[in-house]
């Protein structure tokens, strides 16, 4: 007998509702069987790693995937990012970073910080979103599947504005 997977554990940090509501339905429509949990702020989401706070009672685990917007109140997303990622017991979380940034030195550092994609925002945002819509489970194993042979460096998605104008024939 199989047993039933589990539901994938997505996490979403970004304080504009439009984008959160544009994920959550693109979730929701997908064939993904998942559980979105949606922080508008650095802090929450700490708070939800470390149960602390209103999180104390949950039960120990850390998500599947965190999707990260960068331009976050209090704490920004890319210091939170090199928390997660300096973290032993979060490091190995994937985290896409959603950006309203274009500027390719920012799109790099995430990346330098661990960033497993990094997708911007705008017109990209509703690509992204239907990537998610149609492609459910797949979508998930792409973003999360580290390319490269085991012991090197994993070789990061990319999703930037500038990669669909570059010119690498690969």
């Amino acid at each position: 007998m199989l047993e039933k997977a589990r539901k994938v554990s997505i996490v979403m940090v970004d304080d504009d509702e439009d984008d959160c509501n544009l994920i959550r339905e693109a979730l929701a429509e997908s064939e993904l069987d998942h559980e979105l949990r949606i922080f508008d702020n650095a802090q929450e989401l700490l708070d939800f790693l470390y149960r602390r706070n209103q999180y104390i009672d949950l039960e120990p685990g850390c998500p599947d995937l965190i999707l990260l917007d960068l331009f976050l109140p209090g704490m920004n997303g890319r210091d939170l990012l090199r928390q997660i990622k300096q973290e032993p017991r979060f490091h190995k979380i994937d985290v896409v970073v959603l950006t309203a940034s274009t500027e390719w030195s920012e799109l790099s550092e995430c990346y330098q910080l661990g960033a497993t994609a990094v997708f911007s925002k705008g017109k990209w945002m509703s690509t992204f979103a239907e990537l998610i819509r149609i492609s459910g489970p797949y979508w998930f194993k792409f973003i999360t599947v580290r390319l490269g042979t085991e012991g090197s460096e994993p070789r990061p998605a990319l999703f930037e504005a500038e990669a669909a104008t570059s010119s690498d024939p690969s």
